[in-house]
């Protein structure tokens, strides 16, 4: 057993990631030639294998997802290999769809051993009672999205769409996905109402919420506790690391684990990022 091995049993350390929107791999399947984002988190999940207890996917891992009657979205064999192999590893993973890949569900779960959720995570972990969350949705207002969201989540629109065939399904599914495109713009009228609604959740019953879907890293200290926002997998490569210490936002650089420089964070000081995770 090694020194990794050992730290899991010594304690909970618990890992998130977001937003990866990982497109279809290249044809053929060798993972040894991926690049991007792709390439990059087949790289990052094994090393997590070895640190990890727990391992949270908190939605648009894909940008986009759907099981239909013919079979699941095709073109991702080389990652749900490596998400199986995490859990095959021992670790907890779970996945949380978010408003790309919400319909994963028993297809993705035969397929790598990760549990999923379809609504939001009440968790203890490291002591801390949390709140999980993708985060479409959930604060306050976009009455708009809120409606569209509970149509193509019904069970009469998912029957629908999965009598299609898989390609066409996929065809609009990436044409829906362009409409979405995250600016800093939006990201900047997006944080307000999602800090707002992380502090509501911290101000009751939760020591901690964290989110992903802004893709932008975040962490707060409000006064019942924590609200964090894990940051996004497509550009920054971000991962959120929560264990005896308290959160702490790292990204995924040269193949290792680098602390994310942000204006403010959990641990109540300025991260200076000339720190790696051992490797």
């Amino acid at each position: 057993m090694t020194a990794e091995r050992d730290h899991r049993t010594a304690g909970e350390c618990v890992w998130f990631l977001a937003d990866a929107h990982l497109l279809p791999e290249p044809v053929p399947e060798n993972p040894a030639t991926f690049g991007g984002r792709t390439g990059d988190l087949l790289s990052l999940l094994p090393v997590l294998s070895e640190k990890a207890s727990h391992l949270y996917l908190v939605g648009d891992i894909f940008d986009f997802w759907f099981e239909y009657l013919a079979g699941p979205t095709a073109g991702h064999n080389a990652t749900l290999e490596a998400i199986r192999a995490v859990a095959a590893s021992g670790v907890s993973v779970h996945f949380l769809g978010g408003n790309h890949d919400y319909w994963a569900g028993e297809a993705f779960e035969r397929m790598t051993g990760a549990v999923v959720h379809r609504a939001p995570v009440d968790r203890t972990h490291c002591g801390r009672r949390l709140f999980i969350a993708h985060g479409d949705g959930l604060p306050v207002g976009d009455l708009r999205y809120k409606t569209l969201r509970a149509v193509i989540r019904s069970a009469p629109a998912i029957a629908a769409f999965r009598a299609l065939p898989p390609s066409l399904g996929a065809s609009i599914g990436r044409w829906a996905s362009g409409l979405s495109e995250i600016t800093e713009d939006r990201i900047e009228r997006a944080m307000p109402p999602m800090k707002a609604f992380l502090f509501d959740k911290v101000s009751g019953r939760y020591d901690a919420a964290v989110v992903g879907h802004l893709h932008r890293p975040a962490c707060w200290r409000a006064p019942g506790g924590e609200a964090v926002v894990v940051g996004d997998w497509q550009d920054t490569r971000a991962v959120l690391r929560l264990d005896e210490n308290g959160f702490r936002h790292f990204t995924w650089r040269e193949g290792r684990l680098t602390p994310l420089e942000l204006r403010a964070n959990c641990r109540g000081d300025e991260t200076s990022g000339s720190e790696s995770e051992p490797q």
